[in-house]
């Protein structure tokens, strides 16, 4: 026991919620820790004050935001945990990283912060960021052009909502899932509990949500993401290019790391957008009775997807190797696997199907458990 040890409370989603509605009341003995969305964006809604402190995300398993890849500007860190230092709100910073090696700019970012405050500069002192970044892992010779791929990939994404909620590499693929789930069997579709006790039965998708289901959400969504996705590719097309032509820059030693950390993780959300792209493409022309087409988008999905292998593949050097192996969250095996059955349905509606349950998070969870088995830290 630590006699001066602070009780907080982590204040996530529906605990942010019932504050600010006067639902739930903290004592004051208690320290308030806002969270954000897991896209960065604080959810106080204007109310932090002295004394209190935030919980961060830089990647978060919600099935939306990212789990492989970089997602939240460094600006946008900088704005957020600024506005918490000028209010005094610096007692506590706890920063989710989700799963760590994807995210170790923005992670580092955030622990700068927490540690050092907020360089002054607005959304330059983000641009100064990425030059500073890129000039210590990859040379300075490579830095200018790198911090410019930086900046250029955070702007990248399809977005959604108001304050801005990227795509995140786990979007595209729970909603290109979703898609030919639905396209082949309607609904109901049922999903698993994933961080629940083992006796919480699954439960019918979408219950209870406000949103379209079944037929009518898919043609909303079939509609979106070409729309969303097309308008998306040639930013992603951009960004690939400007981080191959980086390459040559960087320093020998410092290739495998950039190959990881900046080629595969733009290769991971450009080839992400375009299975979405070609998966609602495909699920368009079928509807429309063109199934010639609607196979060879399923097929351009396909060697999208074997594009990310690919990358994945390259970037699994040295003690990464099978690293990406343990990727249970966003699922690019699983929606390859889903595209190929969809492939099959499209010539013979006949084909076996895959059962209708989202249980990708289950899984994830199963296979954590299983590695933790008893083993807990001592924080003693």
């Amino acid at each position: 026991m630590h006699p001066d040890a602070q009780f907080i409370t982590n204040l996530w989603q529906e605990g942010a919620r019932l504050v600010q509605q006067g639902d739930l009341s903290i004592p004051p003995e208690v320290r308030k820790v806002w969270a954000d969305s897991g896209y960065g964006h604080l959810q106080d809604k204007g109310e932090v004050a002295a004394g209190q402190g935030a919980y961060y995300h830089v990647a978060m398993m919600n099935g939306r935001a990212n789990q492989l890849t970089e997602m939240v500007p460094v600006e946008r860190i900088y704005s957020e945990l600024g506005r918490y230092i000028k209010a005094g709100a610096t007692d506590y910073l706890l920063v989710n990283t989700s799963d760590i090696r994807p995210v170790l700019m923005t992670a580092k970012a955030v622990l700068n912060a927490g540690w050092s405050g907020v360089p002054a500069g607005g959304d330059d002192a983000g641009k100064a960021y990425y030059q500073k970044w890129s000039a210590g892992e990859f040379g300075p010779k490579a830095a200018p052009q790198v911090a410019k791929v930086y900046e250029e990939y955070f702007k990248a994404p399809a977005h959604f909502g108001e304050p801005i909620h990227e795509y995140g590499d786990q979007f595209y693929h729970t909603e290109a899932r979703t898609m030919m789930l639905t396209y082949m069997m309607d609904s109901p579709l049922y999903s698993i509990p994933s961080q629940a006790p083992k006796w919480v039965p699954p439960r019918i998708y979408g219950t209870g949500s406000p949103h379209a289901t079944g037929k009518e959400w898919l043609d909303q969504a079939i509609k979106r993401e070409i729309d969303q996705c097309g308008s998306a590719q040639p930013r992603w097309d951009a960004v690939w290019k400007q981080a191959l032509d980086a390459k040559p820059l960087v320093a020998p030693a410092r290739q495998p790391f950039y190959r990881s950390s900046v080629l595969a993780m733009i290769a991971i959300n450009r080839e992400s957008n375009q299975t979405l792209f070609q998966v609602a493409s495909a699920i368009k022309e079928a509807q429309e009775g063109k199934m010639n087409e609607a196979r060879a988008s399923a097929q351009e999905a396909l060697k999208a997807l074997n594009s990310i292998q690919q990358a994945e593949a390259a970037a699994e050097y040295g003690k990464w190797k099978n690293w990406y192996r343990g990727d249970w969250l966003t699922g690019v095996y699983r929606t390859k696997q889903m595209v190929e059955i969809f492939s099959k349905f499209l010539t013979d509606p006949l084909t076996h199907l895959p059962p209708p349950i989202l249980w990708d998070g289950w899984e994830a969870y199963y296979h954590i458990m299983q590695y933790e088995g008893d083993r807990s830290a001592d924080v003693n």
